[in-house]
């Protein structure tokens, strides 16, 4: 295969079919990943390929590799396509009994009941996806709200703390005030007692 027509191929499998992008087996082992990895690389490597796709396609590529060499991510992704044929396979059956499908097009070992169990892989990953999002997102906004009150908490801390230190600072001058105060009324007392006395 010529050098556009492989990145060409890598660049139209979807990220969630890494089998796929390598070109390996659904039950392929790390030997076999290593081996088409290898192999393809070389092929489209970014500084060999005179290609304008050949790094997306390289990065890709890549992507697949290392996940497909995560022994748990792979047997995850293995294990999430066989549910998605288990379940394909049994509304197939189930679309036969109600003569809704004819039993030679429910063939679970032709190329369109494969791309039809990808089809559901697919949407199975994509609603896994959204509801990871969609927790992350209550998350994010929970914190949030969290932050939100913590920062009005310290917002009024530190207000309170303000004004007690105001209400401090201005304590002289209060008490100075007071004194003149008080200081004026006993004079105007004394005035009023002298008056009253005289008069």
């Amino acid at each position: 295969m010529d050098i556009a027509t492989e990145i060409e191929r890598i660049l139209g499998h979807s990220v969630l079919d890494p089998f796929g992008i390598l070109g390996v087996a659904r039950n392929c082992t790390t030997d076999d990943v290593k081996a088409a990895y290898r192999s393809k690389s070389r092929q489209i490597h970014p500084d060999k390929a005179r290609h304008d796709q050949a790094r997306p396609a390289f990065e890709k590529l890549k992507a697949a590799e290392a996940e497909l060499m995560d022994d748990t991510k792979r047997v995850s992704i293995q294990n999430m396509m066989a549910e998605a044929r288990r379940e394909l396979s049994a509304e197939w059956k189930a679309e036969v009994t109600s003569g809704a499908r004819r039993l030679e097009d429910a063939d679970e070992t032709t190329s369109t009941f494969d791309d039809a169990a990808f089809a559901k892989y697919k949407a199975i990953m994509i609603d896994i996806e959204w509801r990871r999002r969609q927790k992350l997102k209550e998350a994010m906004a929970a914190q949030g709200t969290a932050a939100k009150k913590e920062e009005e908490a310290t917002n009024e801390k530190r207000q309170k703390r303000q004004a007690d230190k105001a209400w401090e600072d201005n304590r002289d001058e209060r008490v100075s005030d007071w004194r003149k105060f008080q200081a004026k009324g006993s004079k105007s007392k004394k005035s009023k007692t002298k008056k009253a006395k005289q008069g």
